[in-house]
Parts: C-alpha cells; sequence; structure tokens
C-alpha cells in the first residue's frame, strides 16, 4: 500500500469520524454517570464501581459499534470515488451527490486526524509498557522479606479474607505507599516507616485493604482500563468516568477491610496516620 492509498484510505477515514462521534458520545456515558451516582449512597461502593465500570465498557464498545456503523459499503464507495476523481472533479461530484453526511466538505482531512491519533496511542502505550516495567522491578529494589512475626499474621490475614493463590509480602525501603503488585503470582510492599511508625493492629489493617485488591483482581482490571484511557485519551470525560471508576475501586478494598477487621474508626485513624509518614 502506497503512502497516498493509506492517507485516502476509507478505513482512517471511518476511524477519524467515530473518534469525532465519540466526542458527545463519551460525554453523554459521563453524564449518565453521574446521574446515576448522585441517587446512590456513597455506602454502596460496590454498586457505585459497578456502574462506573459499566460506563468504562460502554466508552470501549460505544467507538466500535459506531465504526461499524459507518464503515459500510456505501460509505466506502462514496469515499474511494472522491478520492480517485480529480480536486476539481472533487467539488464538483460533492455537490451533485445527494448525501447529507456531514464529513465529506473535510473528507480529504480525515485520515490525517486518525493518523494523529494512531501516533499517541502508539506513543502512550510505549511509555505505558516502560511503566510497568519500572513497576514491576519494584520488588527487586531496595526490599527484604518481612520478619516471621509479621509474616505470620500476613499470611493469617490471606487465610482471613479467602485468598487461595500464594502472595509474597515484602519490606520496601524505597516504596513511601503499601501497593499490591501483579495479577498471576501478586506482591505486597509495605514501607519499611509504617513498620516503625503504626501499630501491628494498624499494619494488618492496611494489608487487609492491599490484599483486598488482590482478591478482587484490582491489578489486571486497571491494567486494561488503563488501555481503554489511551484509546480514547482526547474525551475529558473518558477520563473523569475513570477517576470515579478508580475511587470506588479503592472504597471497595476499604470496605472489605474494615469488614475484616471489624472497627471502621480505627481503620479511618489508620489511613490518617498513614498520610501523616
Amino acid at each position: 500500500m502506497t503512502p497516498e492509498s493509506l492517507i485516502s484510505s476509507p478505513l482512517l477515514t471511518g476511524l477519524a469520524i467515530t473518534l469525532i462521534h465519540f466526542l458527545w458520545q463519551g460525554a453523554l456515558v459521563a453524564l449518565v454517570l453521574k446521574a446515576l451516582l448522585s441517587l446512590i449512597s456513597y455506602q454502596k461502593s460496590q454498586l457505585r464501581y459497578a456502574l462506573s465500570s459499566a460506563a468504562m465498557l460502554a466508552n470501549l464498545l460505544l467507538p466500535v459499534m459506531t465504526f461499524f456503523l459507518i464503515y459500510d459499503i456505501e460509505y466506502r464507495q462514496t469515499a474511494s470515488l472522491v478520492h480517485a476523481l480529480p480536486l476539481l472533479d472533487q467539488n464538483l461530484y460533492l455537490e451533485q451527490i445527494q448525501t447529507h453526511a456531514w464529513y465529506l466538505p473535510w473528507l480529504e482531512y480525515l485520515p490525517v486526524l486518525a493518523m494523529v491519533w494512531l501516533v499517541i496511542v502508539f506513543s502512550l502505550a510505549a511509555k505505558l509498557m516502560i511503566e510497568l516495567h519500572h513497576v514491576n522491578k519494584l520488588p527487586q529494589q531496595g526490599c527484604s522479606p518481612a520478619d516471621s512475626a509479621l509474616q505470620t499474621r500476613f499470611q493469617h490475614l490471606i487465610t482471613t479474607i479467602g485468598l487461595t493463590k500464594k502472595v509474597t509480602l515484602l519490606v520496601s525501603h524505597t516504596s513511601h505507599v503499601p501497593m499490591a503488585i501483579g495479577w498471576l503470582k501478586p506482591v505486597v510492599l509495605l514501607p519499611f516507616s509504617m513498620i516503625s511508625g503504626l501499630s501491628p493492629q494498624q499494619l494488618d489493617m492496611l494489608l487487609l485493604h492491599e490484599l483486598a485488591h488482590i482478591r478482587r483482581h484490582d491489578y489486571l482490571v486497571n491494567f486494561f482500563q488503563t488501555l481503554v484511557e489511551i484509546l480514547l485519551f482526547f474525551n475529558p470525560a473518558v477520563a473523569w468516568v475513570s477517576k470515579q471508576m478508580r475511587n470506588e475501586r479503592e472504597y471497595c478494598s476499604d470496605d472489605i477491610a474494615v469488614q475484616h477487621c471489624g472497627d471502621a474508626l480505627a481503620y479511618a485513624h489508620t489511613l490518617t496516620d498513614t498520610a501523616s509518614l
């Protein structure tokens, strides 16, 4: 395929039209989610998270459906004919063609828009892969095994929360916040400063929160969520929906931690003390 035929490809034109349509589609999805969340109590984090996840899935499916609706036989024939005509004949054809398609006057520029989108998406995807590589290297950098007492409590928490897979606990001298890394072989990193700055009960609460993320497969879900953000980076509404989804995900893990520690007030104090550290 020559560069000229690539630029005039109906495939790229259909992609560009799809991206433009998604500007209002994504905004509509965000408005519907905003309306639904305003009617649901913050205490129902699972339901709020499910709605946010459904909105994120809708953001992914709508462009796919729109593309196949746009890229039909009639459009391909129209676009191919217009691009095949000389420039003067194009204007004459566009005046004579019986269609109300809004994109025809800008038909020759739309593939360029799609190509710019592709370049940015590939760049963001490469950046994500580099970041994932650095994150997955964290357990190998400045980490040491937890002492036997903490490791015993950690294994008890794994059983308590209902996890069947093996989870590794490491004490990190470089990380500033607790985090759960990985999906198939998950690792929990606990900052060294928190071991000396928090009580054993508070450490258990933080570990319960991270184990809740692992039980819910949040690491994997967050990866796919980030891919959707990359594909639809140009729409601020998608970023808002994604932020809501991440907030509700944290609340879900908080609820699981409180459920097993049995003291919401103590858990709140733990979060405050963690923030101060």
